[in-house]
């Protein structure tokens, strides 16, 4: 026999995040899956989801959220944002998110430094690369 596990809910979740500033339309999102759709991250890592866990915190998932490694995949291109017919603003949610998984010590705050510094140097890497292909690349004719 199988068993199965308890999810524990928080009501007031949903609630706690739509009160943050970027938070305030949480509550707009139909599941319509444009966020997913526009995101560079879910195009590389399949399990990456923007509208799952916009789900998953209107549910109440709360510690399944705020302990997620997928709160911090984000780049905060806000794609998802511009594209959003309600006008989400899923990455001002993803702060609202790591901004509380360090408040209520799901992760440390060296854990976000680290974060940043993956950020800078995955940023610095991508401009070396266009560096090089534009240095590669043949004049237009004109």
């Amino acid at each position: 026999m199988k068993t199965q596990e308890l999810v524990v809910t928080d009501p007031g979740f949903r609630d706690e995040v739509a009160a943050q500033p970027g938070g305030e339309n949480l509550k707009r999102c139909f599941a319509c899956g444009t966020c997913t759709l526009s995101c560079p991250v879910s195009e590389v890592e399949e399990s990456y989801s923007p509208r799952r866990i916009i789900h998953m915190i209107l549910l109440g998932l709360k510690q399944e959220v705020l302990t997620s490694s997928t709160i911090w995949y984000c780049q905060t291109c806000y794609r998802c944002h511009v594209r959003c017919p309600q006008e989400v603003k899923y990455p001002e949610i993803m702060r609202v998110l790591r901004k509380m998984a360090v408040e209520q010590g799901y992760v440390s705050p060296e854990f976000v430094l680290e974060t940043q510094g993956i950020d800078r140097q995955a940023q610095d890497h991508r401009r070396k690369l266009l560096k090089k292909l534009f240095e590669k690349r043949e004049p237009a004719d004109g």
